[in-house]
């Protein structure tokens, strides 16, 4: 797995991703074995059949998804920071949501599922989630604009999907492993984001005061 995260990330924020790439790893393991045990119990031959099919390439590629959500959370991470840093707009086009015309149809889709996707899991980590962007934005904050948290599910939910992508072209096999590593992370991104907030508490870092938060980050 590889476990050098994007360049220019603050040392707590370069922490924090190593720490959600290796728990994302071991949600797509969890994920291999869920759908095993979920084709058995299911009494749809057509259902049973795309579980199977998705946790057999899920298991032989699991690499291969690994290494993908590494590097697109590594630029993802990276987009976020630059597009509040003084990043050239030719740089992050691809990333301003705005400006739907400058990308194409199947990106504009991927962000519509990546936020759909985030907000399963935020629903299982809605506290946790507040603490860390508190202490998140306290690393990020004097940046030339307020970043929004750049650890927030739905970038997770990115690179997820995008490395979905990498694992079969069809449908209804990437459709089954969306949903179950969606259920997979959900089930444990509070755990996860709660030993982010203790790492970043243990390293000295307070919370940025309520008041900035609100006024910045957007959320």
């Amino acid at each position: 797995m590889n476990q050098t995260p994007a360049s220019r990330l603050p040392p707590a924020i370069e922490a924090a991703v190593r720490r959600l790439k290796l728990d994302t790893r071991r949600a797509a393991e969890r994920a291999v074995n869920s759908l095993g045990v979920s084709a058995l119990a299911s009494a749809n031959v057509f259902q049973r059949e795309h579980m199977l099919g998705a946790q057999f390439e899920l298991n032989r590629k699991l690499a291969v998804f690994c290494n993908s959500f590494d590097g697109r959370l590594d630029q993802r991470i990276e987009r976020e920071l630059l597009r509040h840093a003084g990043g050239s707009a030719a740089a992050l086009s691809d990333t301003n949501w705005d400006a739907l015309s400058l990308v194409d149809n199947h990106e504009v889709e991927l962000q519509v599922s990546a936020e759909r996707f985030g907000l399963q899991i935020t629903k299982e980590c809605e506290a946790e989630q507040r603490e860390l962007e508190g202490l998140v934005g306290s690393v990020l904050h004097g940046l030339d604009e307020a970043p929004r948290n750049p650890l927030r599910p739905e970038v997770i939910g990115n690179a997820i999907l995008h490395s979905v992508d990498e694992v079969t072209d069809r449908d209804e096999l990437r459709k089954v492993l969306v949903d179950e590593l969606g259920r997979s992370l959900a089930a444990s991104m509070a755990e996860t984001y709660a030993a982010i907030v203790a790492e970043l508490r243990a390293a000295g870092l307070q919370p940025l005061p309520p008041s900035l938060r609100s006024s910045e980050r957007g959320f």
